[in-house]
């Protein structure tokens, strides 16, 4: 169980947190708690560890891209050949298996599911101990809604958004780089390599996924929440600590990566981060997961010139109204993926009106796009969302919910 006077090791926390913290918060459409993963790798059924079989593959049948600044990428590479890192659940399946006829085994790497569960933290590579980090594999199989692959475009999307965030300073945790296998520029496929700290987080080093606040303790459900415990730990007024921790920073960051970059970040309950100081008092939202849309009328207004990620762009791959896409990321996956369960804990726990927590988002949203002088017309007058049902070919569309907007 997790208990405020009981933390202590940031990287143990995390991972119990990501693991038993979102009891009841998969809730939000009929497919969010499917998972075709056995029960050996899933986070909550699962051991406390497994381990990942590693291949080493030679050009040109190996690709390595880059990113932001790290060591880690060298934990992955010797020399010109690759080491690549395949989910088990992955593994078994015949395409994957015939990629990697003829690569030798490398060393296994150590890992701890996380809640996205083909998203693992890394502890040792063979045996000995490397720096904290993350693995997103390739996992062709479905969890939730859609398919998990992991092929060579979105790594160099996600490399690509990570340094558009990374220049305007968004606390977002880094992707440094991705190996591919296969000469197939589309259908080639592999892993990308996250950093574990949000930059500028030695003020910050407790770190748990948005979700843990709200969600049920698996293994201890009688347990208080982590929200309910952090205001009564500072004595704040709940609705102020609300307003000023969780809407402010997050609706501000996602207003600010939209019209600063382009990007569309997808502050979900299991992508935004609480980083909490020693004392837990001081805190700070960050990011994770950079595989989003990106606006390239936004970024031509701001004269960022033409360079673009390969996938998800707006009206080029994505044949989709911007207007649409955005109401997807704000109104669904940040307003009723997330807030929305904040703000009936909150009501529940301390009393606090749902309307006084949409009266601040509305507020704060309107400022932050006026600040950064948004173009009229950024978010449709009602929310849409996936339809609800699952398309044959990964692919999805959306339709109008019809519903008003609550958090803009």
């Amino acid at each position: 169980m997790v208990r405020l006077a009981d933390l202590g090791d940031p990287a143990a926390t995390w991972q119990y947190a990501e693991r038993y913290l979102g009891g009841g918060t998969r809730s939000y459409s009929r497919f969010a708690a499917d998972s075709d993963l056995a029960a050996e790798h899933h986070p909550q059924h699962g051991a406390t560890r497994f381990r990942v079989p590693t291949f080493w593959v030679d050009p040109p049948r190996a690709g390595i891209l880059t990113g932001l600044p790290s060591p880690l990428p060298a934990l992955y590479r010797d020399g010109q050949r690759l080491l690549l890192p395949v989910h088990p659940g992955a593994l078994a399946l015949p395409a994957v298996a015939a990629d990697l006829a003829g690569c030798p085994p490398g060393p296994p790497v150590e890992v701890v599911p996380s809640a996205n569960a083909r998203t693992v933290f890394v502890e040792r590579l063979g045996a000995q101990p490397v720096p904290p980090h993350f693995l997103k594999l390739h996992y062709p199989r479905r969890l939730s809604r859609f398919t998990r692959r992991l092929r060579r475009p979105v790594i160099a999307l996600q490399l690509w958004v990570a340094g558009e965030l990374a220049r305007i300073g968004a606390p977002v945790l880094p992707e440094v780089a991705g190996g591919v296998v296969g000469t197939d520029p589309t259908h080639a496929w592999g892993f990308l390599v996250r950093g574990a700290r949000v930059p500028g987080g030695d003020r910050w080093p407790l770190t748990v996924p948005l979700f843990a606040l709200y969600g049920r303790d698996l293994r201890a459900p009688a347990d208080p929440t982590l929200l309910e415990q952090l205001v009564g730990h500072t004595g704040e007024e709940p609705l102020g600590w609300l307003a000023s921790r969780l809407l402010r920073p997050m609706i501000t960051l996602w207003v600010e990566a939209l019209l600063r970059t382009g990007c569309a970040i997808e502050l979900h309950g299991q992508n935004t981060l609480l980083c909490l100081s020693s004392d837990l008092r001081a805190t700070r939202v960050g990011y994770r997961d950079c595989a989003v849309y990106v606006d390239p009328a936004i970024r031509a207004g701001l004269g960022l010139g033409p360079e673009l990620p390969p996938r998800n762009v707006i009206g080029r791959d994505l044949d989709q109204p911007r207007e649409r896409v955005l109401s997807l990321v704000y109104d669904s996956f940040l307003g009723h993926h997330t807030l929305a369960y904040l703000a009936r804990l909150a009501r529940r726990a301390f009393g606090v009106d749902p309307a006084a927590l949409h009266a601040h988002a509305r507020k704060l949203f309107a400022e932050a796009v006026a600040a950064h002088r948004g173009p009229p017309g950024l978010l449709p007058p009602t929310v849409w969302y996936y339809d609800d049902r699952l398309h044959p070919d990964g692919g999805w569309t959306l339709v109008d919910t019809g519903a008003p907007p609550r958090w803009r």
